[in-house]
């Protein structure tokens, strides 16, 4: 999950730092989902910002749904 937030964020921005601030799973019928939310900062003008990420368990692995 992690790789995948810093390489999606890195082709639209530069990230200098980021963090993830809270996680929510959840179980629907046998469907596991999640919810990341993260705090980062932008490297160059040290903006920050915040992203929900939505991410699906499959074949026993995290995926980000997009």
């Amino acid at each position: 999950m992690l790789r995948y937030f810093a390489r999606v964020q890195g082709a639209q921005l530069k990230v200098r730092s980021y963090e993830i601030t809270g996680v929510n799973v959840s179980n629907y019928n046998g469907r596991v989902t999640a919810t990341a939310h993260v705090e980062a900062v932008q490297e160059v003008t040290g903006a920050q910002f915040s992203q929900v990420m939505t991410l699906v368990k499959e074949d026993g692995e995290w995926r980000v749904c997009q």
